[in-house]
């Protein structure tokens, strides 16, 4: 009787144990920021997250998109770590998962607390834990001038890809501008867009941007790259220049801001290839072919050159007389009073008394012709320049004398030039006619 008693006593221990569900395992989760330390506003970081069991995770854990007011907060797709530590003496093993966030708004910033499940070791139901809040400083950052979004890596690189490449480029070709900006330690939300600017002449069509993040071989995040693409439609001939692209950004290991640039790209457009003609035609005969060269650079070339040389044959004895006209004012022009007396300006400052001498003995003698005096004693005589006369004297001993006298080439110019603005002024009162005609006019 007891043995029954005692049976069905273990029979209802059982039962109770039976509703009740299995103990969970045990986890353990920890968050952190790698690197720790005060962040700048604008700069990406890692936060990892860490979940150790005694057990084994069956599954790999569902961690949760994240959202936090005034900052880009992300789940990376870097490959998961796996981790071995010893706690009390026993072994526990887990994965690490990061996110990426970067804090646009400075001053305090928390990161709640959000749910993990995972599947561990034989039990069928899923485990969820809570992770503990974490708490990051934000440093305000001061933009400089001209710079509206700020870009915080420890290298930016920008390339660009302009095709085609071989020049040759008409009219209704299309240029392709590629600009690909790439950031180690910023994601590939954070870079700035490229602005392609409209070009007079060309019509622009901007195509989608590319943007994907890359990671080294052990799944570490590196950074991010953006591209994006435009093309230029050519509408008009002429020279075209596409502006440099440049991004300001932020060291983030010396805290200095740097500039990244491409240059401009500079191309030239033809009115239309030989194999594009302008007129559509629709078959594709001798005149066809024929009309086609002649609408082309090199056709149009040819005509005009054939236009001016008929040009230049009819209209021979006119273009033979101009000719003619205008090799005698050049010659004229060479030969003139004026031109000689610029030659002696031009000496205003020589050493050798010989070549001045020259320069004036030649202005003399042209301005003979025009009715001046024949020698710089008449000069001196006629328009009353006594250092005119002293100047030239001393010249001509430092040449055929003893030398005794000093000369300046400026002193002996500016007097010259006294005297011919004299004969110039003398000169066009001669030449000025009277106003009235006289009272009584002989008959």
């Amino acid at each position: 009787m007891r043995a029954w008693c005692c049976f069905l006593l273990w029979l209802c221990v059982a039962a109770v144990h039976a509703d009740e569900p299995p103990p969970a395992p045990p986890i353990q989760v920890r968050v952190h920021q790698e690197p720790a330390g005060t962040l700048m506003q604008g700069e990406t970081t890692r936060i990892v997250v860490d979940m150790l069991t005694p057990d084994f995770f069956t599954d790999a854990p569902v961690l949760p998109e994240l959202h936090v007011d005034g900052a880009y907060l992300s789940l990376s797709d870097e490959t998961p770590g796996h981790l071995v530590e010893t706690v009390d003496g026993q072994s526990w093993s887990g994965v690490s998962r990061t996110y990426l966030i970067t804090p646009l708004m400075s001053g305090p910033m928390e990161i709640p607390s959000f749910e993990i499940t995972a599947h561990i070791g034989a039990a069928r139901t899923p485990v969820a834990v809570q992770t503990p809040p974490l708490a990051l400083q934000v440093q305000a950052l001061s933009l400089p001038a001209g710079v509206t979004e700020a870009l915080i890596a420890s290298s930016v690189k920008i390339t660009q890809t302009v095709t085609p490449q071989d020049g040759g480029l008409h009219v209704g070709d299309t240029v392709t501008r590629r600009i690909e900006i790439s950031a180690e330690g910023a994601p590939a939300m954070m870079l700035p867009p490229t602005v392609f600017a409209p070009v007079s002449g060309l019509t622009l069509y901007a195509a989608s941007p590319v943007t994907r993040d890359a990671v080294d071989n052990h799944g570490g995040f590196v950074g991010g790259s953006r591209v994006d693409t435009a093309s230029y439609v050519i509408d008009h001939r002429g020279r075209y220049s596409l502006p440099p692209v440049t991004v300001r950004w932020m060291d983030s290991r010396t805290r200095e801001w740097r500039e990244s640039t491409v240059p401009a790209v500079h191309f030239h457009a033809w009115w239309g290839s030989t194999n594009k003609p302008r007129f559509a035609l629709p078959q594709r005969g001798f005149m066809p072919r024929l009309i086609e060269w002649l609408s082309s650079d090199a056709g149009i070339g040819v005509l005009l050159l054939a236009v001016l040389a008929w040009l230049a044959w009819r209209f021979r004895d006119t273009c033979q007389q101009l000719w003619q006209r205008w090799k005698a004012w050049r010659h004229r022009r060479r030969h003139a009073e004026a031109a000689a007396f610029r030659a002696i300006t031009r000496q205003r400052h020589a050493a050798s008394a010989k070549v001045l001498a020259e320069v004036v003995d030649a202005w003399v003698r042209r301005a003979a012709d025009d009715g001046a005096p024949t020698s710089v004693a008449g000069w001196a005589t006629r328009y009353g320049e006594a250092s005119l006369l002293a100047q030239w004297n001393a010249l001509q001993d430092a040449l055929y004398g003893k030398g005794t006298s000093a000369w300046s080439a400026s002193a002996l110019t500016d007097a010259l030039g006294s005297a011919r603005h004299q004969w110039k002024h003398s000169r066009s009162r001669w030449r000025r006619r009277p106003e009235l005609p006289p009272l009584n006019p002989a008959s």
